[in-house]
């Protein structure tokens, strides 16, 4: 992260900052929500849950040196205290200042499925061109978001941000928390319905993510899958909209022609709005040619070139448990 002072965090945070002996301009150079890992300068956040509360920990936090804790309630611990009405929330505003501060070039990603496979290939890309930072596993949600834009420092040039939702109004919080200069939603099905009770309401929780652009940033959709209709209420004339299709379409942006699909890798001509490039996918299937545009499509936004897309496609690998190759020993 980029170092806060103790009085940055409970501004942010609307805290109440009780400082026990120490000074309120003390650094904070990272933070965590898991007792086990306490770094030097780290702040704990404490999260309560149905089922747990991190308060319960605390007194052992303070005892591994933590730098401070920020908590729902005054705590009998003899180091700085930063105490606020909500810690979740709190994780957010600060991740949120955390994002604000860094210079890189922001890009979130949702969508029914694919997600993950697009955050891959969009990073693989953006580093051919600089330091970047992405989701790791499925740190998506509302406390995942948080800790991953906290993990941004002075370093990252570009950083990739996949949002996910298990209910509506959880990507229009994460959303605006990671305010991207480019939102894409890579398609639209029934996934998770079950969550959301309605095809509409999923429709609906996917479109969010473009209340958190950034005032002239970009719109991604896929032609083939999307609900255009409504989500062009979020964004206003300032923003672009790109658009991508496997096949060739009027108004795509982004389209693949010359396709060769083989048992392992597939072929395709590239087509942007920058020109074209030939590209080798070393993975299989018309799903991931979509997949490879809406990843084009990022990071071209941010300022990839035809070249690092060509390349960062090329060294892209299947991500384990989704159509992932095995190679079995002959006979």
């Amino acid at each position: 992260m980029i170092p806060f002072s103790l009085a940055d965090i409970a501004q942010l945070t609307a805290g109440e900052l009780i400082l026990s002996g120490h000074a309120a301009s003390e650094q904070i150079e990272s933070i965590t929500t898991d007792s086990r890992t306490i770094g030097e300068r780290a702040l704990f956040i404490a999260l309560a849950g149905e089922r747990f509360d991190a308060h319960d920990f605390i007194a052992d936090v303070a005892a591994k040196g933590a730098a401070a804790v920020l908590v729902n309630r005054r705590m009998d611990v003899n180091c700085p205290q930063i105490i606020v009405n909500d810690t979740r929330l709190a994780l957010g505003a600060v991740a949120k200042g955390n994002r604000d501060r860094s210079q890189a070039k922001v890009v979130a990603l949702t969508g029914s499925s694919g997600k993950t496979s697009v955050k891959e290939m969009t990073a693989a890309i953006l580093q051919q061109a600089g330091e970047t930072l992405f989701t790791a596993g499925n740190f998506n949600n509302d406390i995942g978001v948080p800790l991953t834009l906290l993990r941004l420092t002075e370093k990252h040039q570009f950083a990739v941000i996949e949002l996910g939702a298990s209910h509506t109004g959880e990507i229009a919080y994460t959303a605006a928390m990671t305010h991207p200069q480019t939102a894409l939603v890579n398609n639209l099905f029934a996934a998770h319905i079950g969550e959301f009770g309605s095809a509409d309401a999923i429709a609906q929780a996917k479109g969010e993510i473009f209340t958190g652009l950034t005032d002239e940033g970009t719109a991604i959709i896929n032609l083939e899958s999307n609900d255009f209709t409504h989500w062009q209420a979020h964004l206003t004339p300032r923003q672009t909209r790109w658009c991508f299709s496997v096949d060739p379409h009027p108004q795509a942006d982004f389209y693949a022609a010359d396709v060769v699909i083989n048992p392992l890798t597939t072929d395709f001509t590239l087509h942007t709005p920058a020109g074209s490039t030939a590209v080798t996918l070393p993975l299989p299937g018309r799903h991931n040619i979509a997949n490879a545009l809406a990843a084009a499509a990022l990071a071209l936004s941010a300022g990839a070139t035809l070249a690092d897309i060509r390349s960062g496609l090329a060294q892209t690998r299947a991500v384990p448990g989704r159509l992932y190759p095995v190679e079995l020993a002959p006979g």
